[in-house]
């Protein structure tokens, strides 16, 4: 008999839900995954043109770098870039280094379930199990509305930023493309700043 894999994949999905998973957390974890792997793979290229250093038959410098020293080259810009284009490169990176922390609880923190009416959470490094002498930080992926969005907004606008830094050498309208993206990579770093550090403006009684 043939495996049915439609039939299995189903049973695995309604498994999901009864973790408190639904379809739109399902779709949005998706969603949020492929356009952060759009940003990440787009930012390396973006990195070779704010380098100025042919990669032509040699390794990459990208490859040894780490995440967050791709993020800080991002943010140092370039010196031909004007003052308002390499602002909105920093403020980018600021928003990639808590989307990429973000990022991480997700898709390597533990399921947390919720209550009912509410979604569930993953955590990265919880102090559980008597693992009390951990040194990397707790970090927390909330699902609740509208995080989800936010997130997935982050993110796109990210990956538009680096696909223009990449051409904005070759492509005259890159420069000022840059500095017109302002307001999307600011929305994107207050979205992503909310999202990476909801537990403790959650505990805020502003919030």
């Amino acid at each position: 008999m043939a495996y049915d894999y439609p039939a299995k994949s189903l049973d695995i999905q309604g498994r999901l839900m009864m973790l408190g998973l639904q379809p739109r957390h399902l779709m949005m974890i998706g969603g949020f995954v492929a356009a952060y792997g759009l940003f990440e793979t787009t930012l390396e290229r973006a990195l070779w043109t704010l380098s100025e250093q042919p990669i032509d038959g040699v390794r990459p410098f990208t490859e040894k770098m780490s995440a967050e020293a791709q993020f800080k080259m991002l943010g140092a810009g370039n010196a031909k870039l004007s003052e308002k284009a390499n602002l909105v490169l920093e403020v980018g990176a600021k928003a990639a280094r808590d989307l990429s922390e973000y990022r991480n609880s997700l898709v390597h923190g533990y399921l947390v379930p919720s209550g009912p009416g509410s979604a569930p959470s993953f955590m990265k490094n919880p102090h559980w199990y008597g693992a009390s002498g951990r040194t990397k930080a707790v970090g927390d992926a909330f699902l609740d509305d509208p995080i989800q969005d936010l997130i997935l907004i982050a993110a796109w606008n990210l990956f538009g930023l680096v696909g223009k830094v990449e051409k904005v050498f070759s492509d005259p309208d890159a420069h000022l493309a840059i500095e017109d993206m302002k307001d999307d990579i600011r929305r994107a770093s207050s979205f992503a700043s909310e999202a990476r550090h909801l537990r403790s403006l959650m505990n805020h009684e502003k919030y």
